[in-house]
């Protein structure tokens, strides 16, 4: 599953952050086409505002090839109510399977390269249906005031950078939204809501490159690890 609804704010663009190019191709191509040529995978769900559902059908899906291989899901008003319709279609569509995993991304982090999905995918297999990759803080940390002065510094031992794709059990991701629905909780990624249903969540080693386009200076880092990588990112 593709989440694909941020508004683009922090990048202070009229476009979406998503239908932004970098090597010629919208964002969010790259990453679909990234996803679609991984074998591992049975489908593609894109989750998409109601109102850009059109604009993606003709102008990401089907110039580029995807429109066969990708499902199209609106989206809700917060980004963990497209996860839930997602994941909702994801339950429709394996409705005849068993023991399905779900890989839930970011539609602006194009550069997961195929190792890593992979080692998600076994960690959720071999711990207990929920695995996220992540890579280590190297930096200081500093907590500060209203006000931008520092209060304390912060240990950054055992402190990880968390990232997508996130991979879960289905009905395990299912339930644990269900639980945050009924007790009011709202996380910051997947695995926050299986964390705060009691359950546990496996660490993979993430990527330096599989970086999330938020901001203008991003994407000269797209155009540089996309010259540097070119097809090796698969």
């Amino acid at each position: 599953m593709i989440v694909a609804g941020g508004k683009g704010l922090r990048m202070g663009s009229k476009i979406k952050k998503q239908y932004m190019k970098y090597a010629g191709f919208p964002v969010l191509v790259h990453t679909l086409k990234n996803f679609a040529s991984f074998p591992m995978i049975d489908g593609i769900i894109l989750v998409v505002p109601e109102e850009d559902m059109a604009f993606c059908h003709d102008n990401i899906l089907v110039p580029h090839g995807l429109d066969l291989q990708v499902s199209m899901v609106k989206g809700g008003r917060e980004r963990h109510d497209s996860v839930k319709n997602g994941l909702l279609e994801v339950k429709k569509q394996a409705s005849f399977s068993r023991n399905v995993l779900v890989m839930i991304h970011d539609g602006v982090r194009p550069f997961a390269d195929h190792l890593l999905m992979k080692r998600c995918i076994t960690g959720a297999i071999e711990h207990q249906g929920a695995c996220v990759p992540a890579v280590p803080v190297h930096d200081t940390l500093k907590k500060t005031d209203r006000h931008g002065f520092v209060l304390k510094t912060v240990a950054r031992y055992h402190l990880h950078q968390v990232q997508t794709p996130q991979v879960f059990d289905l009905d395990l991701i299912i339930g644990a939204y269900d639980h945050a629905e009924k007790n009011n909780f709202s996380g910051t990624d997947d695995a926050s809501f299986v964390e705060n249903a009691g359950k546990r969540v496996f660490m993979t080693r993430g990527s330096k490159k599989n970086i999330k386009i938020t901001t203008r200076e991003d994407f000269y880092l797209a155009d540089a690890f996309h010259a540097c990588l070119g097809s090796k990112i698969l």
